[in-house]
């Protein structure tokens, strides 16, 4: 009989090779690369391999640090780079190529490498101290982040509200501010947004040429697969809906012209698009610009984007500078300091209710600068598409709905006194608000929740162009008729009432609670 072979040898044998081997499997961690936002550090990791963008665009996952923050985000092979005069050369002798300009007037371009390396690591070598010298100022991914409309993050479901209640006598006195002025053809707002629909009755004639920063092209339809594509048009008749025309809603700056530009998708939005977006603005001469939106993550502004702003803001308009717009946003959170609203050249705008109380989803912060109510009724995409079966909607909220009231009222100040910068519209808009009833302001009359206070369109026209006596004929939009719903635009009626006992028990509770938080 053949002996039995011990299994404790081959056993240990086996274990041995194991572990003197090494682990195939073991995946590396991920290399990190710095590059330089504006003047600060922010380190990043490739997260994995490229992916395809929806639009065709190979995508390649990160991690963004910010300090102790950190981001997620895609690259592709571009990067925004900032140019000194001359600069151009500096970066050919690299083996780098300009692919677009995207805000030229102060040196900013889309650039790839020659030898096809990504964004990151365009950035990543931009950042040294030699190209510094050579006239590369900024150089930074083209990041690809997921932007979000302000929209409604809840809609009652009581019914429906009835008129444009957020521009009444009781509130807003837009009946009073269109006496001294109903706003210029000369005066123009951008809306960037979803795109706009072109065919609404209300809005038909009231636009001139927009962009598509998407798609690349002159186009700003909204697209009606996208999830937010009424937004846009929500907007726009907010801001400039055609007034005392016997159909349907008023608009804020009724005689003012706009612009739309479609930039909101489905998929992550890169850095590029806004950065064309306000070049858009200040190419056009845009008076305002307003922005219904925000990034889905808190995330500091890119110090590109951040002075693609500060340029509408300064020398826009022909040097005299474009107000720019933002939504505050409906996480009901703190706004940072380095984020988009608190860019300086930014009009922070919060959202309050009918009773001048503070919505449960508005952001607050020390960056916010105002609030304004709700306009819950607006243009709606024609047909069946949008918010509502009928070409308007009850629906519209959020701070994306806040944002083009105090838009508005920004264009009619700009109309009224078309000599005054930018700087001086929003210092003019700050100093004539109507105190919030709730606010507990600072020594510099600020709170965290309303700002400087509730947007005040007689106060701030009157301020600009002295007392006026209003005319006769003063547009009244609560005698118009609401031709996309069954009600009329009124302010005394049942489902007015009933939006506001709706209202008043649920902000019993929220100021309740805010007061006892403070």
């Amino acid at each position: 009989m053949s002996p039995r072979i011990p299994y404790a040898f081959p056993m240990l044998s086996l274990l041995a090779t194991l572990l003197s081997a090494p682990l195939a499997h073991a995946a590396p961690p991920p290399e990190a690369t710095t590059f330089l936002d504006g003047d600060q550090a922010v380190t990043a990791e490739r997260l994995g391999a490229a992916a395809r963008h929806p639009r065709g665009r190979s995508l390649t996952p990160v991690r963004l640090r910010y300090g102790s923050r950190s981001f997620l985000a895609s690259i592709d092979h571009t990067a925004v780079v900032r140019l000194d005069p001359g600069g151009e050369e500096a970066l050919a002798r690299r083996g780098y190529r300009l692919v677009e300009p995207l805000m030229p007037s102060i040196g900013l371009w889309l650039v790839e490498d020659t030898a096809g390396a990504d964004g990151l690591s365009i950035a990543a070598a931009l950042a040294s101290p030699d190209a510094r010298t050579e006239g590369v100022r900024d150089a930074v991914p083209n990041l690809y982040v997921r932007m979000e409309r302000r929209g409604a993050p809840f809609i009652p479901d009581d019914p429906r509200f009835s008129g444009q209640w957020y521009f009444d006598d009781d509130r807003m006195h837009m009946s009073e501010a269109w006496g001294i002025t109903q706003g210029d053809p000369g005066t123009t707002v951008v809306v960037i947004d979803s795109g706009c629909d072109f065919t609404h009755p209300d809005l038909q004639g009231k636009f001139d040429p927009g962009l598509d920063v998407v798609d690349n092209d002159d186009d700003a339809s909204y697209d009606p697969t996208f999830s937010g594509a009424e937004h846009g048009t929500a907007c726009a008749g907010i801001i400039g809906a055609a007034t005392n025309n016997g159909v349907g809603i008023a608009g804020a700056c009724p005689a003012c012209r706009l612009r739309c530009v479609r930039m909101l998708a489905d998929e992550a939005t890169p850095l590029a698009a806004p950065i064309k977006a306000f070049d858009f603005a200040l190419q056009t001469g845009a008076a305002v610009v307003s922005n219904s939106w925000g990034y889905v993550e808190a995330m500091p502004v890119p110090a590109t984007l951040r002075d693609a702003i500060d340029n509408v803001f300064d020398n826009g308009r022909g040097g005299k500078g474009a107000v720019v717009v933002f939504a505050a946003g409906n996480d009901n959170r703190e706004l940072g300091a380095d984020e988009l609203n608190a860019v300086r050249g930014v009009l922070s705008i919060g959202a309050i209710n009918q009773f001048d109380d503070k919505t449960f989803f508005t952001n607050f912060g020390a960056s916010l600068d105002l609030v304004a109510p709700i306009g819950t009724l607006t243009t709606d995409i024609v047909g069946p598409g949008g918010l509502d079966p009928s070409d308007y909607t009850l629906n519209f909220g959020g701070t994306s709905s806040a944002c083009p009231v105090a838009a508005g009222v920004a264009a009619l100040v700009a109309s009224a006194a078309p000599e005054l910068t930018s700087a001086e519209i929003v210092k003019g808009l700050v100093e004539t608000a109507r105190p919030a009833p709730y606010a507990t302001p600072d020594a510099a009359g600020h709170d965290v929740i309303f700002g400087y206070g509730i947007v005040d369109p007689v106060a701030a026209l009157t301020a600009a162009v002295g007392e006026v006596k209003p005319p006769a004929n003063t547009p009244d939009p609560s005698a118009e008729e609401d031709a996309g719903c069954a009600c009329r635009a009124g302010r005394a009626g049942g489902e007015a009432w009933m939006a506001g006992a709706f209202y008043g028990v649920m902000l019993a509770g929220l100021a309740l609670r805010r007061r006892a938080r403070r």
